[in-house]
């Protein structure tokens, strides 16, 4: 058994290669048995050998991945579903589409919080620095003018060591939240601890309830990919998502369709997607075209999440870059300005 989970891209490519395999008509055993000599010594060959060995002990293709315990637990109960729908390629489909979105939000995700984490690291460098060796300098050249700093005339110096310092201090502490986001963000428990936090803060909220509804949108896809009815694939997308405003929009909505509404009508009236986004899914589900459009918007979403988290990111480097001339700036014209008197003086 695999030691560990594979990470999101690596499930997609699992996935995504048992379904071109299974699609050319070669049989689950011989497709895991290929998957594992073409794959370098690692995790995915471990999986693809323990699948392989209990594919050829007769046992069914989710049995044998849940015994890798290489894939996350919905994608085993997906895999299971299809098998009884008898639609398994297409459900190895849609699992891959959605951990490829899956990887590649969780790298934007973790770009967003590296990204700040580096750049802080360069301030924190720079205002030390100033602090350590620029400052002195100017003191020690005031001092052999005016005797003692403090009893003349150039307090300035002491704004100039308090602003740099405050400076620095905030600098430190935001390097160090932002590092320990940024170690956060590599396991599942933590990334889903940063999502909480995210969606409380006023800058990124946004960016997370459109994460959040990306994930919705691929999970319904994979659920009634997969062959649930509507009213169970909501109900199982429900537990896929984190956001806490969002849940309650989603137990409105399954409230809506046990009373009899479609899916595309209660996704409307709650307000789960734009208007425009749920229209789509009322035409698609009154034209029986469910499936294509959920796989459209499940596009279309995660393209939208990949967007907003750029915005984040790209807000990012002017604020800490306007913060860093700032400080800077006051620091050196505090201790300027002595310099400035003692020319006027002499002129």
């Amino acid at each position: 058994m695999a030691k560990r989970e594979l990470d999101a891209l690596a499930v997609s490519a699992l996935c995504e290669n048992l379904a071109l395999l299974l699609g050319a008509g070669i049989q689950l055993d011989e497709a895991a048995g290929l998957l594992c000599e073409d794959s370098a010594a690692g995790p995915f060959r471990e999986a693809a050998r323990t699948m392989q060995k209990a594919l050829l002990l007769g046992e069914s293709l989710s049995s044998a991945v849940e015994k890798t315990g290489a894939l996350p637990g919905y994608a085993v109960r997906m895999i299971a579903a299809g098998e009884k729908a008898g639609r398994t390629e297409p459900v190895l489909n849609s699992l891959a589409r959605y951990y490829a979105s899956q990887a590649r939000l969780q790298k934007k995700l973790h770009s967003a919080v590296v990204y700040p984490a580096v750049l802080l690291g360069l301030m924190a460098a720079i205002l030390a620095v100033l602090l350590a060796w620029v400052l002195p300098v100017f003191t020690g050249v005031y001092e052999g003018l005016v005797g003692d700093i403090a009893t003349s005339s150039y307090g300035y110096i002491r704004l100039a060591y308090w602003v740099g310092g405050a400076a620095l201090a905030v600098t430190l502490v935001l390097a160090v939240l932002v590092t320990a986001g940024a170690a956060l963000s590599r396991t599942a428990a933590g990334r889903t601890r940063l999502s909480r936090v995210f969606q409380r803060l006023p800058y990124t909220a946004g960016a997370s309830r459109r994460l959040a509804v990306a994930r919705l949108v691929g999970a319904l896809d994979i659920f009634i990919a997969s062959g649930l009815d509507a009213d169970t694939a909501m109900e199982a997308a429900e537990g896929m998502v984190d956001h806490a405003g969002l849940h309650a929009a989603i137990s409105a909505a399954r409230a809506q369709m046990a009373g009899g509404a479609g899916l595309g009508t209660a996704v409307h009236d709650q307000k789960l997607f734009e208007p425009l986004y749920a229209r789509m899914l009322l035409s698609g589900e009154r034209s029986g075209k469910t499936e294509q459009v959920l796989a459209r918007l499940t596009s279309l979403f995660t393209q939208d999440a990949d967007d907003e988290l750029d915005r984040v990111v790209d807000m990012i480097e002017p604020a800490l870059a306007a913060f860093l001339t700032v400080s800077v700036g006051v620091t050196l014209l505090s201790v300027m300005l002595p310099l400035i008197g003692i020319l006027g003086t002499v002129g």
